[in-house]
């Protein structure tokens, strides 16, 4: 997947969409998963993303749509999901990324702010 592509993926204006899109306007790193691994079935993702949620509060750390990922992947089901994610360093910040298996859109996004955590 190009750039411009992924960018366009982001159109939505939630917070979480602009901040990814953004940072990948600025030049961020980015990965999407092509092979079959790649591929995880919605619910289990969302069993694991509830327990990361719960672990990112408890800690303080800043994060973006976690609770809107959670819920959009737990309404899936067995659907199954395409992994992607973008680094941004400066500030450091992580964003996990949600797609459809043939990467046409993007379910859901999640965002971790990285420099809070490092402190932590």
């Amino acid at each position: 997947m190009e750039r411009d592509e992924l960018i366009s993926l982001l159109a939505g204006e939630s917070p979480v969409n602009k901040a990814c899109r953004e940072a990948l306007e600025r030049g961020a790193s980015f990965r999407i998963w092509d092979d079959v691994d790649g591929l995880v079935p919605a619910n289990n993702l969302a069993s694991t993303y509830r327990r990361r949620e719960a672990i990112t509060s408890d800690r303080g750390i800043p994060t973006l749509g976690f609770a809107a990922a959670v819920e959009t992947l737990h309404a899936l089901g067995e659907q199954p999901v395409r992994l992607g994610g973008v680094t941004q360093l400066d500030p450091p910040y992580y964003f996990q990324l949600f797609l459809t298996a043939d990467a046409a859109s993007v379910l859901a996004c999640i965002g971790v702010d990285h420099k809070h955590q490092e402190q932590v």
